[in-house]
């Protein structure tokens, strides 16, 4: 049943070895809501954390959802940066390079900024859109609680269709089990 997700506070702590695994020292938090719902949660979610605590990336799946959330977040007074892949890659560059000075604490990006970028200050991950398929979510959540960081960090998934429940199963099971995430393990090879 999904009422299992409706607990906002329920968090999953993980532990594992390998690259292909969910972070051990990360917590994990699914909060389970309605589309319309989610930009107050996120709203919520930027305003009560305190500046000192760290950068937050937030993910989405679209560029447009990119720009059309940075619109909000402009109205509501929230100092941001956007990354998505319509921008040129010199744009993009810019904008990450001012990210890691931590010149703007908050990045709104889409799955462009989930690989092979150091982001050694972020200390929560916001999935608005949740991924769509566990490599993904892999990728984002390795933004936190990487080597150098100050704090272990993150990551909120904001769960609003019926077939993301699945991947969000896997993922707490891999959790609870301390194994791999299905279908990932092939990627050690």
């Amino acid at each position: 049943t999904l009422a299992k997700f409706t607990d906002v506070d329920r968090f999953v702590s993980l532990s594992t070895q390998s690259l292909h695994r969910l972070p051990p020292h990360v917590q994990q938090k699914f909060i389970r809501l309605k589309g319309r719902d989610k930009l107050p949660e996120l709203l919520q979610l930027l305003k009560e954390r305190p500046s000192s605590s760290g950068a937050v990336l937030i993910f989405c799946n679209t560029a447009s959802t990119v720009n059309w959330l940075g619109y909000i977040l402009d109205d509501h007074k929230i100092k941001h940066l956007r990354l998505q892949g319509q921008m040129l890659a010199a744009a993009r560059a810019g904008i990450f390079a001012s990210f890691q000075k931590g010149d703007v604490s908050v990045l709104v990006c889409t799955d462009l900024a989930s690989r092979g970028l150091d982001t050694s200050s972020v200390q929560l991950v916001v999935n608005y859109d949740f991924p769509d398929t566990l490599q993904d979510y892999l990728h984002r959540a390795g933004r936190v609680g990487r080597v150098g960081s100050k704090a272990p960090g993150a990551v909120v998934s904001f769960v609003t269709h019926r077939w993301d429940v699945d991947l969000v199963r896997k993922i707490e099971t891999a959790a609870r089990k301390r194994t791999g995430l299905p279908g990932m393990d092939s990627l050690n090879k």
